[in-house]
């Protein structure tokens, strides 16, 4: 067999460039289509990675609005705690006081006036005494006991026999009580 070739030299070279146009012409295509799937995919990956940014946001806002519900629940509860703890450090048994006035006061001496100043950790009687060996009985154990100090009994008090209204001032030894 024998084969002819009669297409001259410029159409040759014209076929050639043609051939090779069309080739580029579908590589352009494929990349073309290859590159708008390709950014569809990454549009949709973008949607979806929006979607669920969006929920996971909605999630944790609703998790954050119920956790400070209970953070501020959690600091009411400690500043109380804090409240009642300060309360009980400041705490100072006063009642121990009262007893201890009311153990050391003899028979016919009434009380009349009690005044406890804190800020000061002082305290003041005032009374009515039956007879001025109950006063001077009172003073000695209001000495012996070590929650009074720096007692002040002004000398009015024992002026009068009877049916004496005195007046005695003291310093509180708060770590005594």
């Amino acid at each position: 067999m024998l084969t002819l070739n009669l297409i001259s030299e410029e159409l040759k070279k014209e076929i050639k460039l043609r051939h090779l146009y069309l080739f580029i012409k579908k590589i352009n295509l494929t990349l073309i289509i290859i590159t708008i799937v390709v950014a569809i995919i990454l549009l949709v990956a973008k949607t979806i990675l929006q979607l669920r940014f969006n929920n996971i946001i909605d999630q944790t806002t609703l998790v954050t609005k119920n956790n400070q519900g209970y953070n501020n629940k959690i600091k009411d509860i400690n500043s109380k705690i804090d409240f009642v703890e300060k309360i009980q450090n400041n705490f100072i048994p006063w009642s121990n006081l009262l007893k201890t006035v009311a153990d050391i006061t003899p028979d016919g001496i009434g009380l009349n006036y009690l005044k406890i100043n804190f800020a000061e950790q002082t305290i003041k009687i005032k009374g009515q005494a039956g007879l001025r060996a109950s006063l001077l009985d009172f003073k000695q154990k209001m000495e012996a006991t070590a929650v009074f100090k720096e007692i002040d009994f002004p000398i009015k008090n024992i002026l009068e026999k009877e049916n004496i209204n005195f007046e005695i001032n003291a310093k509180i030894n708060l770590a005594n009580l």
